[in-house]
């Protein structure tokens, strides 16, 4: 795998798409073997009833590298860039499947039309579903079968001793493409920053 400091020449001498393709978008997860990762597509692919190639992933974040490119906050607390992975870290998924989508954003739909106004206010999650990314979190909770039926899948897992009892997440994106462009933003802020030291 790839170190902090060889991802951080990557950014000064690559380019940004050959880094999302060839760092992120690689198969391999430093903390995620693949039967673990296939375990997950079963069964996210059970619960809704699709064939199992019918859900792609990658693992993200400091559980596929070993360390974050991105900045967060966490309980208040900012958490820097290029922090490595630890006792406290997530495994973070991201989801490729149209059908998943498709299907929660029919419940979402019928629930927006359940509403009393129009446009229904979704808020972040709307935000987001511009990029082609439905964000779970950001789910009326408790208000859609296949969206409450996400997060009975990533509690599960979450408590699997094959994870560590860490907390899995799972973002869902509608395409490869999306997830790329979003990957994207990330490397280039990490471009710009590699570029702009002295």
């Amino acid at each position: 795998m790839i170190t902090v400091e060889e991802f951080k020449a990557l950014c000064r001498d690559r380019n940004v798409d050959d880094i999302v393709n060839d760092v992120l978008l690689a198969e391999d997860a430093l903390h995620v073997p693949i039967t673990d990762r296939n375990f997950i597509s079963a069964q996210l692919a059970r619960k809704y009833g699709i064939e199992p190639n019918r859900v792609r992933l990658w693992i993200t974040g400091s559980s596929k590298l070993g360390f974050s490119i991105v900045e967060k906050s966490r309980r208040g607390q900012k958490l820097p860039r290029y922090r490595s992975f630890g006792p406290d870290s997530d495994i973070d998924v991201a989801i490729i499947s149209p059908d998943i989508f498709n299907m929660i954003w029919e419940d979402l739909c019928v629930f927006a039309h359940g509403k009393a106004w129009t446009p229904w206010d979704s808020q972040a999650l709307g935000d987001y579903m511009i990029y082609g990314w439905l964000r779970p979190d950001h789910f009326p909770h408790g208000k859609t079968r296949r969206g409450d039926d996400w997060w009975d899948v990533f509690r599960t897992l979450s408590l699997d001793t094959r994870f560590k009892r860490r907390q899995v997440r799972g973002g869902l994106f509608h395409s490869v493409g999306d997830l790329h462009r979003y990957l994207r933003r990330a490397v280039i802020e990490c471009v710009n920053i590699e570029n702009s030291r002295p």
